[in-house]
């Protein structure tokens, strides 16, 4: 099993990807993990069992998802109960148009490199802002002035280092590969959970989240208790 790296990596890309990501070098975030590396991990690497989390930035029940789960989702990864590897998707930007999905996720990566517990953060007020569409409509996270600003209330975040990557579109082709690898898996409906493989169901028929009692006991009941 691939574990963590420290810091981000540097590839080169076939022409095609060079072409799409406007010939930018592939850089890897930091904390990431896989083959590869297009899941950002929060938990212990060694962790026993795996909670699978994938979700697009744009996409309004993954907000409600976030808003109601992840914290205890992350509770329970600090008690050693699972490992969390996060997996981002950019659908929206293609059933909807825009690019906002993309440059999202460009941002996430640099939070990424800053550290998981900074992803997480970061990940879970990007997305506050399709939980209840109170924050931002449409394609408003394709302005690098939107996720920075939303990066200000993530403390020691906006270093100059993320600043630039965002601004810059660092990650772009990181985040082609991560969008691949998520159509490679078939896409579908987000937010998508499974713990080690097996599916939680974690928005009931009309898209509200489960209670964080009912969570736990879906992961009790498999194999991270």
């Amino acid at each position: 099993m691939a574990v963590a790296a420290a810091i981000g990596a540097v590839f080169t890309l076939d022409g095609a990807a060079q072409d799409e990501a406007e010939g930018k070098p592939l850089i890897v975030p930091a904390n990431t993990v896989g083959e590869q590396r297009t899941s950002v991990l929060y938990g212990k690497a060694d962790a026993r069992h795996t909670l699978s989390v994938v979700m697009d930035p744009r996409c309004a029940p993954c907000g409600r998802m976030e808003a109601a789960l992840g914290r205890t989702m992350r509770e329970l990864a600090d008690k050693g109960a699972y490992r969390i590897e996060y997996r981002l998707a950019t659908g929206e930007d293609e059933a909807r148009g825009g690019e906002g999905s993309r440059r999202a996720v460009n941002a996430l990566g640099a939070a990424a490199n800053e550290g998981p517990e900074k992803f997480v953060r970061y990940l879970g007020a990007v997305l506050a802002g399709r939980s209840d569409r109170g924050e931002w409509d449409g394609d408003a996270p394709a302005s690098a002035d939107t996720l920075l600003g939303i990066a200000g209330r993530v403390e020691g975040l906006r270093t100059p280092a993320f600043d630039k990557a965002v601004r810059e579109s660092t990650y772009l082709p990181w985040v082609k590969k991560v969008s691949a690898a998520h159509r490679q898996d078939g896409g579908g409906a987000l937010p998508r959970v499974a713990l080690d493989g097996s599916p939680l169901v974690v928005l009931d028929g009309d898209g509200t989240p489960v209670s964080r009692e009912e969570f736990v006991r879906l992961v009790r009941g498999g194999k991270g208790g």
